[in-house]
């Protein structure tokens, strides 16, 4: 075998890509490898004109000491065939992390007539530079899509092979080259597959027909491989391994017949070659493949297909933990099999396995990958429903009984029964339901779900398609279990919503609870190993169902947190022996935390004071700008308290605040809006308090505001020191922990901090300090008979002005600094509160001393700024206006004084953000 053969030349040629010595200097790591490979035809720069390496007829080698030389090195290779006559057939350039290689019947056109400007009175390696210089970049990128192997830093530095270390995979493709030299056909590998099934689209009425053709093809796709077209219908089988094997018929147009056999023929699969490189790896990234030529079906079916190594760490994960003998006594069963990875995975001496899928696309890929694994033909496995049938299964739509009803009857027919329990092992679909039906439709991934289930998830989590698929496992267990009394097991990737639960589950985890009993399981981050948008815990989790079911029961979940996990950590080699992947592994896990995913803090919103509404005392609620239409509104086009220049009075679907509203609010973008009163009587035209957007999730703590008014939606008013406290924290913690908590708190709600009690007053110093830096309030004037005729005039001050004595911070948060500014000045972070506050007075002192002097300043060019530009009057600004109308206007009048005062602020605030993350962490051990 290769690697038995050259695995020490080999090891010389990686050290050489990886040194960054000069090309002199490692000119022994070099040379092995061709020497073994081409023995005595092998010849060097002595008896080669100084080319680096030469073997007649097959091949030319520069060496050069940088990746940024590898044009000069290639238009030197060129150049002994023209300059000295030397015969060759392929090039090869390699320097520090840099292989490229090139056939010469392969190079475009341009090149060659470029070389033809060469001056053949120079030597090669001049000749190299001058051509270099003069080779436009498209010129360039020509050369480098010519290439039959390409490997730059980038590649390495990227690691885009997950089963692979980058380095040692790319020396086995090299070797397969050299070793094949003759061969004029162009190697598919990893880095160019993907493409490759894009050409082939050009064969086949359908992007998917491309895909299951490479599929069935890539087992026979080597360098011998020929197309056999059948003239009597539409099949064609490739023919591989010296004509030895061939592929299942594919069926393609006669039109295409023999374009088809040309693109085929001129092309070959890299695979295995000692680098554990096989077959199996381009089915698991078949998702990549989906997405790229359909990305609208991967979208609306939610697959966010497992990561191959994933699957393979969560099942040696499994293996070390699971509850009994997964191998002798369970029948394995993946009801969302997608591209395989997970099942496939496993490779223990599995005496069954079933799959099955909605999409019959997705159960062919995984038939053939598995018919191309001889331990899976060996061992046994059940396609549900047979491919031949073209047919998914909607594992949801039916009742349990009937579901394992269909079971039996398949798996009968492979003399294997249901009396031994099964299995589950998923990664379900995670799509939400609630997007357009037709769109669903049209890729056939509309999952219907039977009433069973829906009693389970109840009406608010029923569109989350992976609850469904855990109502139906819980319904098929009980099944199951009450049939054979057997106990079935449930290992399954899922967010953590559901386990923490999140209000939206709690129904939905006590009847789980009742039945299955958890065992163990570990949280990672989801966009580290699946291709969506947005970082959030995803959890592996193994569950057994009860002994004894009852209502009395709960679960504990403690989880290992390995969200510190990126792709490289488990990119090794999981084709090496037992020894080698359990020392890889637990190093990994052998420091990570375990985490209780329970909500047993108290949530934020029960800090907020009472408030009276209706006679009655209640915690503050939260007002929405939003409302319903009133009947006295049908057919009216302006209905929302926007001014009436602003667009959303039509593209807003329902109205927001009232025409004639006599108080103002804003919008997150800071346009305002007329509003009434609302039911607690929050509402003032006086700067004696101010409004906040508050986010009770973690994963939108970055959307969090403060208005001189209330905000659109989730907003809570500051209007005594008791509320401002409250929200103060809300608002500081919020900014303080975004982007800086750990990935498992993700799918939380903010909880209250625990502030010791002798540090309390530093901890709101810190908030109202930061408030005072970061709010958006503003000062500004919505106008009369504006959106409507008979609307107030209504004017808008800035409640966080240090400027006003009967602002809210004159009158509240500064009297509570300097009740216990004492205590302030002994402590650090306290100082530092002091600090930011004393800059933001001292900037409002500068700005009215030398600019306002107690006067209102118009036409300050803000007249484009939301807060102005609906209105005819002129903008303009006053000694109490907003900080964010402070510092626009001082950046646009290029006013030193203030913009060394802003400086100063933003200083001072970035410290102050940094001590109350200090805080949280350090003194109220937020995140433990």
């Amino acid at each position: 075998m290769a690697k038995q053969q050259f695995s020490d030349e080999l090891e010389l040629l990686k050290k050489y890509i990886q040194s960054s010595e000069n090309e002199d200097a490692k000119r022994p790591l070099l040379f092995p490898l061709f020497r073994k490979l081409f023995k005595d035809k092998f010849l060097s720069e002595s008896s080669t004109y100084g080319a680096d390496g030469y073997v007649e007829g097959q091949l030319i080698i520069e060496a050069k000491s940088n990746y940024s030389d590898w044009l000069k090195g290639f238009y030197q290779a060129l150049m002994y065939n023209r300059k000295h006559g030397l015969s060759y057939t392929t090039i090869l350039v390699i320097a520090h992390e840099f292989v490229g290689i090139w056939k010469l019947d392969k190079l475009p056109e341009s090149v060659t007539t470029f070389i033809q400007t060469a001056d053949l009175s120079k030597a090669p390696s001049a000749i190299g530079v001058d051509l270099a210089r003069k080779s436009q970049k498209p010129l360039q990128a020509e050369i480098i899509a010519a290439s039959q192997y390409w490997l730059d830093p980038k590649k390495l530095q990227g690691n885009l092979f997950t089963d692979f270390r980058g380095i040692t995979y790319e020396i086995f493709e090299i070797l397969q080259i050299l070793k094949n030299l003759d061969s004029s056909r162009t190697q598919i590998n990893p880095h160019n597959f993907i493409n490759t099934i894009q050409s082939m689209q050009q064969y086949f009425e359908k992007p998917i027909d491309a895909v299951h053709a490479f599929y069935t093809m890539i087992y026979f796709w080597d360098i011998t491989s020929k197309l056999s077209i059948n003239d009597d219908n539409n099949e064609v089988r490739l023919i591989g391994y010296n004509g030895n094997k061939f592929s299942q018929p594919i069926i393609i147009e006669p039109k295409y017949f023999s374009d088809f056999k040309k693109f085929v023929e001129n092309k070959f699969i890299f695979k295995n070659e000692g680098s554990g490189l096989t077959v199996d790896y381009y089915f698991s990234r078949f998702d990549e493949v989906m997405a790229t030529i359909d990305a609208e079906y991967v979208k609306q079916h939610g697959i966010f297909f497992t990561d191959n190594s994933l699957s393979k760490f969560a099942l040696w994960y499994a293996k070390h933990h699971f509850p009994a003998n997964i191998n002798e006594d369970f029948v394995v069963f993946d009801p969302a099999g997608g591209s395989g990875n997970l099942v496939c995975s496993w490779r223990g001496k599995l005496k069954h396995k079933i799959v099955s899928e909605l999409q019959p696309d997705l159960l062919k890929t995984i038939e053939k990958r598995m018919q191309a694994d001889p331990f899976h033909i060996e061992h046994g496995f059940t396609i549900i429903p047979r491919t031949a049938d073209n047919k998914g299964l909607n594992f949801l739509d039916c009742s349990a009984e009937e579901y394992f009803t269909r079971l039996q009857t398949e798996i009968q027919t492979k003399q294997v029964s249901l009396d031994k329990p099964l299995a589950f092992l998923l990664n379900p679909p995670y799509k939400n339901t609630d997007e357009n039906e037709s769109i669903r439709d049209a890729v056939d991934s509309n999952y219907t779900i039977h009433p069973d289930i829906l009693k389970l998830t109840g009406n608010d989590a029923k569109s989350e398609r992976y609850l469904a698929f855990l109502g139906q496992i819980l319904n098929l267990s009980k099944y199951q279990n009450s049939t054979f009394g057997v106990q079935p097991v449930v290992m399954i990737f899922t967010p953590t919503s559901w386990l923490i639960p999140r209000p939206t589950y709690v129904h939905f985890r006590k009847e789980w609870d009742n039945y299955f009993e958890f065992h163990s399981g570990f949280i990672t981050t989801s966009n580290q190993f699946f291709k969506l948008n947005g970082k959030w815990p995803l959890a592996f989790t193994i569950w057994q169902f009860r002994d004894k079911p009852s209502n009395e029961n709960t679960n504990n979940i403690q989880v290992l947190d390995l969200t510190h996990l990126q792709k490289q950590h488990l990119a090794i080699n999981w084709f090496a022996d037992d020894i080698y992947i359990e020392t890889a592994l637990k190093d990994i896990v052998k420091n990570a935390k375990i985490i209780p995913l329970n909500f047993n803090k108290k949530d934020i919103r029960e800090t907020l004071p009472l408030i009276e509404k209706n006679r009655k005392l209640i915690q503050q609620p939260r007002y929405n700008m939003y409302r319903n239409l009133l009947k006295s509104e049908e057919g009216k086009s302006i209905v929302s308290g926007f001014a009436l220049k602003d667009g959303r009075h039509k593209n807003y679907s329902v109205p927001y605040g009232f025409t004639d509203g006599t108080f103002v609010g804003f919008m997150e973008d800071n346009s305002p809006i007329r509003l009434y009163d609302d039911t607690c009587n929050r509402m003032s035209n006086n700067p004696d308090r101010f409004w906040f957007m508050l986010m009770s999730a973690f994963s939108s703590v970055n959307s969090s505001q403060i208005h001189s008014g209330p905000a659109n939606s989730r907003c809570f008013c500051a209007y005594d020191l008791a509320s401002a406290k409250s929200t103060c924290t809300w608002f500081g913690l919020s900014k303080a922990v975004s982007n800086n908590y750990p990935t498992w708190a993700n799918q939380y709600d903010i909880w209250a901090p625990q502030l010791p009690a002798k540090k309390e007053a530093i901890w709101y110093a810190l908030c109202f300090a930061f408030v005072l830096a970061e709010n958006r309030c503003v000062v500004t004037k919505f106008e009369k008979d504006n959106p409507v005729i008979g609307a107030a005039e209504i004017f808008v001050d800035n409640p966080l002005s240090t400027n006003n004595a009967n602002s809210f911070w004159r009158t509240t948060l500064l009297p509570y600094i300097e009740e216990n500014r004492k205590q302030l000045e002994k402590d650090t972070q306290g100082k530092l509160a002091l600090q930011l506050i004393d800059a933001i007075t001292q900037l409002y002192t500068t700005w009215n001393k030398n600019y306002t002097k107690g006067q209102f300043l118009q036409h300050v060019g803000l007249q484009n700024e939301p807060y102005f530009k609906y209105f005819s009057y002129a903008d303009f600004l006053t000694k109490d206006s907003g900080i964010i109308q402070l510092k626009k206007y001082a950046s646009q009048e290029s006013l030193t004084d203030m913009l060394q005062h802003i400086d100063v602020v933003k200083k001072f605030t970035i410290e102050v953000k940094t001590a109350m993350s200090d805080f949280l962490v350090n003194d109220c051990k937020y995140f433990e």
